[in-house]
């Protein structure tokens, strides 16, 4: 096999969230389809600007590695927040043959990708290295770090965890918002810059984020807008289900606007 070849596998996943019709599934390909990597540009974005605020604060100065490491950790928490997703969502019934999700890409469980003790075992790979990566730079900028963390997770697993299932109280989309804009963004700044910056300037590039949480937002309610149907009948009650068709319409282009002030 040759090395373009795997290139488009790779790259017919990121793109469709599919692998390529009839090819094998090599070790990258089916670790991109488990994490479901077709979706971490939002990551990389949401990392990209609080790097640009460090940046800007540092007077175009920020470690090269630290950057790197920042980014890192916000792609493997999200990778870890798709693979708690889709197991929380298979243990609660959600996640069925004829769910939404079991049709618009391969899951990780019922198409056999990996097995359950393999999936929990790589979530928990996932959320060690950035546990390790928050430790790193706790002990560089102090303990403010951890609240981002913290918070993030949280987040992350009661979205879909029982006792408070976040996504079936309509408070899910706004769950996203927190963690791709001001805890994404806002950590990933004072990570970078917190040896310099102040508190002030933390809340600054946590407004900053708004704009673009706003938009990642947006998207997930375009998600869960196609699921309405299926939502409804399982009483998972997201904005859409709580809103009808109509308005969470209006809201999302509400979200999309709010992007261009």
């Amino acid at each position: 096999m040759t090395a373009p070849a795997y290139f488009t596998r790779w790259r017919t996943i990121y793109q469709t969230a599919n692998p390529l019709p009839g090819a094998p599934l090599d070790a990258v390909s089916r670790w991109m389809l488990i994490t479901r990597a077709c979706v971490f540009n939002m990551t990389l974005f949401s990392g990209l600007v609080g790097v640009m605020l460090a940046v800007q604060l540092g007077a175009g100065v920020v470690a090269p590695l630290d950057a790197v490491l920042v980014v890192v950790g916000l792609l493997l928490a999200h990778a870890g927040n798709n693979m708690v997703n889709d197991y929380f969502d298979t243990l609660h019934g959600v996640d069925t043959a004829d769910y939404p999700r079991a049709n618009y890409a391969p899951h990780p469980l019922m198409h056999g990708l990996v097995s359950k003790p393999g999936l929990i075992a790589a979530i928990f790979a996932c959320y060690l290295a950035d546990l390790m990566i928050a430790g790193w730079f706790a002990q560089k900028i102090g303990v403010i770090i951890w609240y981002f963390v913290l918070v993030g997770f949280a987040i992350s697993v009661l979205y879909v965890a029982k006792p408070l299932r976040l996504k079936s109280l309509g408070l899910g989309e706004i769950g996203i918002f927190l963690v791709w804009g001001p805890l994404m963004v806002g950590g990933a700044f004072w990570a970078l810059a917190g040896g310099v910056a102040t508190e002030a300037q933390l809340q600054q590039a946590m407004l900053v984020s708004v704009p673009y949480g706003l938009t990642v937002m947006a998207v997930v309610m375009g998600k869960h807008m196609d699921k309405h149907d299926a939502d409804s009948h399982k009483r998972i009650h997201t904005l859409p289900v709580l809103l009808g068709l109509a308005g969470a319409a209006r809201l999302t282009q509400l979200l999309i606007w709010a992007f261009f002030p």
